[in-house]
């Protein structure tokens, strides 16, 4: 078994790879096809010397472990400001041991970015990746993600509505909700922003990413802040930052994620999905009774470089 650096001709073969084993980063996190198929682009066309990173844009790159002259598995990296990451792509039955490998190269990538840690999320019952995360690093926290869909019947509003768009005058006030409700920040899991507050959330939308947030205000009262992400053409979208102060009533609640459903109904998602840590705090029990439902879970690991 031998690990290399991606070279132009693997894109076929770690796209097949992704087909195949992506279902648990396709099913819980906003990364597409299309993004896979862009990463990989970029990744290729940086290794021909055809393309340099734009200046400040983070710094990414991909290692394919190879078995008797095939490609058998294969891992990406990503170094930016706010969080460095792997996502192996590696079978359940390794028979090449090839994940020690890849994530040895990966290590020594990030101290040439200057980066000294980076995480993995490996899904429940991945025993070999949570054994290798064990060894070299520690356990950030267990999440669970939630499903629902959109076409299910919502909450119906009761009472004065008090649900609007969300302001840039809101972000001081839905900042300090978050930090009351939530004192311990949590990293996000790979890639899903998991409640996340910073300003950069709140940018206008990109060409391949649309954002929705609302807030739920009574006077000049900030009680609570939905946000919904949805990738055009992508069959799901993903709640978060869902936030809700200790005054929101369940109506309030309802009628607040009613409004996110029907922007990601209108968008042309068919199904909405968020993450939560295990145990589950408040903001996520509410959404139990929204019809949400456990969906998968997994560990967030922080590894050392």
């Amino acid at each position: 078994m031998t690990v290399r650096e991606l070279r132009a001709g693997d894109g076929e073969a770690v796209r097949r790879l992704w087909d195949d084993l992506g279902g648990w980063y396709r099913n819980t996190s906003p990364a597409s096809d299309a993004d896979v198929d862009r990463a990989l682009g970029r990744i290729l066309r940086q290794a021909a010397g055809a393309r340099r990173p734009r200046r400040g844009t983070p710094a990414e790159a991909a290692w394919v472990a190879l078995s008797g002259g095939s490609i058998v598995a294969w891992l990406y990296a990503r170094a930016e400001a706010e969080q460095n990451y792997v996502v192996p792509l590696i079978a359940p039955e390794d028979p090449s041991g090839s994940l020690e490998e890849l994530l040895g190269s990966a290590r020594t990538w990030f101290l040439a970015q200057d980066a000294r840690r980076f995480v993995m999320d490996v899904p429940e019952g991945r025993a070999e990746l949570q054994t290798a995360a064990e060894e070299s690093g520690r356990r950030l926290w267990h999440r669970q993600v939630l499903d629902r869909g959109v076409s299910e019947a919502s909450p119906s509003p009761s009472g004065p509505s008090v649900i609007r768009e969300f302001r840039r005058s809101d972000l001081a006030a839905a900042q300090s909700l978050f930090g009351a409700r939530h004192p311990e920040k949590l990293p996000p899991p790979i890639p899903v922003a998991f409640l996340d507050l910073r300003s950069g959330w709140f940018r206008e939308a990109t060409t391949d990413v649309q954002r929705g947030i609302w807030v739920a205000a009574a006077k000049r009262e900030l009680l609570g802040v939905a946000g919904s992400t949805h990738r055009p053409g992508a069959a799901i979208g993903f709640l978060g930052p869902w936030v809700l102060a200790e005054a929101a009533t369940p109506a309030m609640a309802g009628a607040l994620l009613s409004t996110l459903i029907a922007w990601l109904r209108s968008a042309g998602a068919h199904r909405i999905r968020t993450t939560s840590p295990v145990p589950l705090n408040s903001d996520a029990r509410a959404l139990l009774p929204l019809g949400f439902q456990p969906m998968a879970e997994s560990d967030l690991y922080e590894l050392k470089a």
